[in-house]
């Protein structure tokens, strides 16, 4: 299989574990065979891999070239992560959001609001008409 230097060093610097990086870049040299461009080539490549750094970069090769591990092993794994960051994003959302407490007896509609209108209970008090109509919204 013949993968371009860049793609491999950007790949290898959006790893952060310091180790496994290195250990991979010397891998490169050690275990393949290197054309006589890539081999000339190598330090610009690793500098502009440097540059743009994308783990996502191996999970590419893995769906392309060793598609039962990446069924196997990976999807599954990114499945699980983003399940549980669609999750997280939930929770963080229900959290956010302010609740009224209303009473739903209280008889509200939207003949109520016209009536207080007509009657100048709100004389530009925006924050009245504004809790009014969340009361009919809410009942709605």
């Amino acid at each position: 299989m013949e993968v371009s230097l860049l793609s491999i060093f950007c790949g290898l610097y959006g790893i952060a574990n310091e180790s496994i990086r290195a250990e991979g870049m010397k891998n490169i040299r050690q275990f393949n065979k290197l054309s006589a461009n890539a081999d000339k080539n190598y330090g610009q490549a690793s500098s502009n891999g440097e540059r743009k750094p994308n783990p996502w970069i191996f999970t590419k090769f893995l769906r392309y070239h060793n598609k039962d591990y990446y069924e196997q092993i990976i999807k599954p794994l990114l499945k699980k992560n983003y399940d549980l960051k669609k999750q997280q994003k939930i929770t963080n959302v229900l959290k956010s959001i302010e609740k009224y407490e209303i009473d739903l007896k209280d008889p509200f509609t939207l003949k109520d609001i016209l009536d207080k209108a007509s009657n100048g209970e709100y004389a530009n008090q925006i924050e009245l008409v504004a809790q009014d109509l969340q009361k009919i919204l809410k009942v709605a």
